[in-house]
């Protein structure tokens, strides 16, 4: 956790409750941030994900490459 230091000038204006209130107010928002961040787990799960459905892409790309280059042979080549 960050410190938050305060200037005398603006506490003095603020008064002493007033900062505190402030500085709970800035920690909260600070937490609040910290809880919806995304960890580590969470970014290598995405990865994960990504990745099998990168693979599958592949086979997907291939399968219709071999079948177009199938029916392409069968055009040109075979009467």
């Amino acid at each position: 956790m960050s410190v938050i230091s305060i200037p005398k000038p603006l506490r003095d204006v603020l008064g002493e409750e007033a900062v505190e209130s402030f500085i709970k107010i800035i920690n909260n928002v600070d937490n609040e941030n910290r809880k919806e961040a995304a960890t580590k787990a969470d970014l290598l799960q995405v990865k994960t994900e990504l990745s099998g459905q990168i693979t599958l892409l592949r086979w997907m790309i291939g399968f219709v490459l071999a079948i177009n280059v199938s029916i392409a042979l069968k055009i040109f080549f075979i009467h």
